[in-house]
């Protein structure tokens, strides 16, 4: 009996008797009983691709095939032959698609063939009335064109034809396409936008845009910059480069600057309107320029020795106090320090490149070596002014921006005092086997720095405050003179203090120090404080409690104001008593044990640990200020040295020597 749903003649073979002896289990359920397929679901199991499909038709021969298999063989004989790709996407018709127009489609033609034949069609749907997704839906099904394609014949969309059709006529549609689009010959043509029209004022923008860059088209020398140790740069010519430009920015860049409008309000012209700001040649520096692998240097571009130190010299006299003292001569006269700082950061910047360039030659020269200190100096006291002091606004400011910056001057700096040093060395030797008749008027670039054994001091108190890890190495490659000199002699005992956990020392010996000695050792001066304190904290009679003048505890913190005093006890929860009697006006009480204010105070209830960093929070040091109002030295001196420290007792030790 035939099966249900087979419609093939009685006697011929069941379709899946071949899948039923193979696997029985498949075709019959629990009970026994068969599975009864729909129509649908068998069809589903008669791909035209399947291999069983193919295998059984060579089998069978020359016998006689269901209606519904022949039929799926002469649908899957004409796919094949009509382009058709598989399930899913890909595919030039439905299943269902049997009428001439999908086999106009499916045949193709050429390119123009299907083109026209396109137009034709759609010109036709437009006269009788039809609407454009009637008329899309219909495109897609007489003659497989979709809305891809019908861009690619004529380079606009359907819904832009049939306005151009209703607006103009068929002959008017053909030429808005020939319009916006351009043809191809051959079956692979690609339809190219057509050549935009330029405005007069986008042709003169253009034009002045050329002519900016132009000496960047220049064939010119390029020098080969490098900022390895030891190795120079040099030009094309085989020199090392020679700066150039005596003045702080050459006119070209100015201009170039104020046409792309990257001036700073400091570089403004008095009257200017900030929009379109003009520049003040007198007042411009050369800004910095990041460097990179293609990248020209030429020495009319570069600003020589003597124009980097008077370059620094006017940015530190005349702009580092402009927040508290501003100049007539500028166009702003209200600014924060913080505004102050991004430029002379980036302005310094750019004459240290310069003197960069121009090594090796200027390694051991005076500018040189001043210019480095100047900057670090500059630095150290932005640090200090930025962290609270009388910088104003500090929400811009970014430590870590600061100590690479200080890092980028530490480098360069130490190697030129020990090519000075080397060169220094050399010439000697040479002096005394030649019988002193080696002589010279170069003695300026033998340059040595007053300033380096300062230098020096700041150098390792940095390391130890901010990079502990590298401060070792660092001590490593001092020379024996230079450690056991005074000044960094002090320093290192700093920071034996230090990492010995002996902090009343180290805060000791901070109320001590120098200025800029103090904002060095100011990165670790809060945390030895609180470490000082829980020592302090776990050492007294708890039993019983204690109490201490305000004015000890200051002095023992290394504290200038009662404030600053009271703010760092009240945050480690330990109370201060106002008491006219106390030195200092009040007692600090040490909580006796049991009390709610020891279990209250974090010093008495954490771990026997040291603290490992101190939460409070970063601010104005009493201690820095008194130190710095103490000075009495403007901004600018303390850049050029005037508060470095200086060993008094080294004169007495040689006289008492001799």
């Amino acid at each position: 009996r035939t099966p249900t749903g087979f419609s093939g003649p009685i006697g011929a073979r069941p379709m899946f008797e071949g899948r039923e002896k193979r696997r029985p289990s498949r075709d019959r359920s629990r009970s026994g009983r068969r599975r009864s397929r729909s129509q649908r679901r068998r069809r589903s199991h008669r791909s035209p691709s399947s291999s069983r499909s193919r295998s059984r038709g060579r089998r069978r021969g020359g016998e006689a095939s269901s209606d519904s298999s022949g039929r799926s063989r002469s649908r899957s004989d004409e796919r094949k032959g009509k382009g058709w790709k598989g399930k899913g996407k890909g595919k030039l018709g439905s299943k269902d698609d049997d009428h001439e127009g999908y086999k106009l489609g499916a045949a193709g033609g050429s390119f123009e063939d299907v083109r026209e034949r396109t137009r034709t069609f759609l010109n036709e749907r437009l006269a009788a009335g039809g609407r454009q997704k009637e008329l899309q839906e219909e495109l897609q099904r007489s003659l497989s064109v979709n809305a891809k394609r019908f861009r690619q014949f004529f380079g606009v969309s359907i819904g832009q034809y049939i306005a151009a059709y209703h607006q103009e006529g068929p002959e008017g549609a053909m030429k808005a396409a020939e319009v916006l689009a351009a043809k191809a010959a051959g079956n692979q043509a690609q339809l190219r936008p057509s050549i935009k029209t330029l405005t007069q004022g986008e042709q003169e923008m253009r034009e002045r845009r050329a002519q900016r860059f132009q000496s960047h088209l220049e064939v010119t020398p390029v020098s080969i910059v490098t900022f390895n140790d030891g190795e120079p740069a040099f030009s094309g010519d085989g020199g090392p480069i020679v700066g150039e430009l005596s003045e702080m920015c050459s006119r070209d860049e100015a201009k170039e600057r104020e046409m792309t409008r990257q001036l700073d309000k400091f570089e403004w012209k008095q009257g200017t309107d900030p929009r379109h700001p003009e520049v003040n040649l007198a007042l411009a520096c050369k800004k910095y320029q990041r460097s990179s692998a293609d990248k020209a240097y030429r020495s009319s571009d570069v600003r020589n020795l003597d124009a980097c130190w008077r370059t620094m010299e006017y940015l530190m006299t005349e702009l580092l106090d402009f927040d508290i003292n501003p100049k007539p001569k500028y166009a702003v006269q209200s600014v924060h320090y913080i505004e102050v700082y991004s430029f002379l950061r980036d302005r310094t910047r750019a004459c240290r490149v310069d003197m960069h360039l121009q090594q090796p030659r200027s390694t051991t020269h005076r500018c040189f070596a001043e210019t480095h200190e100047c900057c670090l100096r500059f630095e150290m006291l932005s640090l200090f002014l930025l962290a609270g002091g009388t910088g104003g606004s500090t929400e811009k400011y970014d430590v870590k921006l600061g100590l690479k910056a200080i890092s980028q001057t530490i480098e360069p700096l130490l190697n030129a005092y020990q090519a000075a040093r080397e060169k220094q060395f050399a010439r000697t030797i040479l002096a005394e086997a030649m019988g002193g008749l080696l002589g010279g008027d170069d003695e300026e670039e033998e340059y040595i720095s007053p300033f380096e054994m300062a230098i020096h001091r700041y150098i390792v108190l940095l390391l130890m405050s901010f990079s502990a890890e590298g401060l070792l190495s660092h001590l490593a490659k001092l020379g024996r003179d230079v450690v056991s000199h005074p000044l960094v002699s002090f320093a290192i005992q700093v920071f034996a203090a230090f990492t010995t956990d002996d902090y009343g020392r180290f805060l000791r010996m901070y109320r001590q120090a120098d200025f800029l000695t103090a904002v060095a050792m100011s990165g670790v001066a809060d945390l030895a404080r609180v470490r000082a304190l829980f020592l302090l904290a776990r050492t007294y009679p708890q039993p019983v409690g204690d109490r201490i003048s305000l004015a000890r505890i200051k002095t023992f913190l290394a504290f200038t104001s009662d404030e600053h005093a009271r703010s760092f006890l009240a945050f480690h929860r330990i109370r201060v008593q106002d008491d006219s009697a106390a030195d200092g006006g009040a007692y600090v009480l040490l909580p006796k044990k049991g009390t709610p204010e020891a279990a209250a105070c974090p010093l008495l209830t954490g771990g026997a640990k040291l603290p490992e960093k101190c939460e409070y929070p970063q601010g104005a040091d009493s201690m820095l200020v008194a130190k710095f109002e103490a000075l009495g030295l403007s901004r600018a001196d303390i850049v050029f040295g005037g508060a470095d420290p200086v060993v008094e007792v080294l004169e007495a030790v040689e006289a008492v020597a001799v």
